[in-house]
């Protein structure tokens, strides 16, 4: 029962801090809909062998994957995208994903306190997300839509949107904090201990798993107690191998969820594959240097 308490208290946590900001988000994404700035981002993708809602999404996805995926959904929903150009746009998205993050959380945090190591972490993020955005778009370019033309004239409700989303969110990361709190994401993380790679990035590693900034903040402390860029990088990597399911399952699983239903558990399950594949591809690369 008090571990019941606590997933409560802590989904109750996270959806006052998380709330807010999808619907800032929202609201912003809306507004440069309204005002043509996505119209002007898709100037650049006009010349592109994609499709109008391929488009739309990626260039909302600079400015709020939220928004981006919410758009997508409801043109999923009104039949003008099939199931596989939703897989299929969701990698294609990758790279203005993470690009979102780039003013406010690499370029801010990590780069000044990691220096060197931070800036070919964030490189490394980008290589990942950019060859997945390159599947995505081999499968859309191939691919044959109903969606032809480029300007997609797709209405954005940020209430019903929020009121579709919201609820979904609050359930699955309830049940997935219930499950952290019985251990069963801390069983992943002892498994780590056997791997035969150095004890600091394996520290920072399971650090990780819990809060990615706080596992930056250990890195930049090892490093100024000597742990090389190499082991530094290779510890934040391995953390994000073994996190990204318990992240997967308590962030990007809700959302898809409740914009997709179960197509979005399959958009979540291909979509981490891929991303742990690479991370894998990385951390050998790494070692072997």
């Amino acid at each position: 029962m008090i571990e019941v308490l606590k997933a409560f208290e802590s989904t109750v946590f996270f959806l006052a801090k998380t709330i807010p900001i999808i619907a800032i988000a929202m609201f912003l994404s809306s507004q440069f809909i309204k005002r043509g700035i996505v119209d002007y981002i898709t100037d650049i993708f006009s010349k592109s062998n994609l499709n109008g809602i391929a488009i739309a999404t990626v260039s909302t996805c600079f400015f709020s994957p939220m928004a981006a995926y919410s758009m997508l959904s409801q043109a999923w929903k009104e039949k003008r995208v099939e199931d596989s150009e939703v897989i299929a746009i969701s990698f294609l998205s990758s790279f203005p994903s993470v690009f979102s993050h780039l003013y406010s959380f690499f370029i801010p945090f990590v780069i000044p306190l990691l220096g060197f190591a931070g800036v070919v972490y964030t490189l490394t993020r980008f290589c990942i997300a950019f060859v997945k955005s390159a599947i995505g778009y081999l499968l859309v370019a191939r691919g044959e839509s109903k969606a032809k033309t480029i300007r997609v004239d797709i209405e954005y409700p940020v209430l019903r949107n929020l009121s579709r989303v919201i609820p979904t969110i609050a359930i699955t990361y309830f049940i997935a904090s219930i499950l952290n709190n019985y251990g069963i994401f801390d069983a992943i993380c002892d498994f780590m201990y056997f791997l035969p790679l150095n004890p600091n990035a394996i520290g920072i590693a399971v650090v990780e798993t819990f809060n990615i900034r706080v596992a930056v903040v250990l890195a930049a402390n090892l490093m100024d107690k000597g742990l090389s860029w190499k082991w530094v990088i290779i510890g934040l990597i391995l953390g994000n191998v073994v996190s990204f399911s318990a992240r997967s399952v308590r962030h990007s699983l809700p959302m898809h969820l409740a914009l997709f239903g179960r197509l979005g558990v399959k958009v979540v399950i291909l979509n981490s594959i891929v991303t742990l594949l690479l991370d894998v591809i990385f951390i050998i690369i790494f070692l072997i240097l």
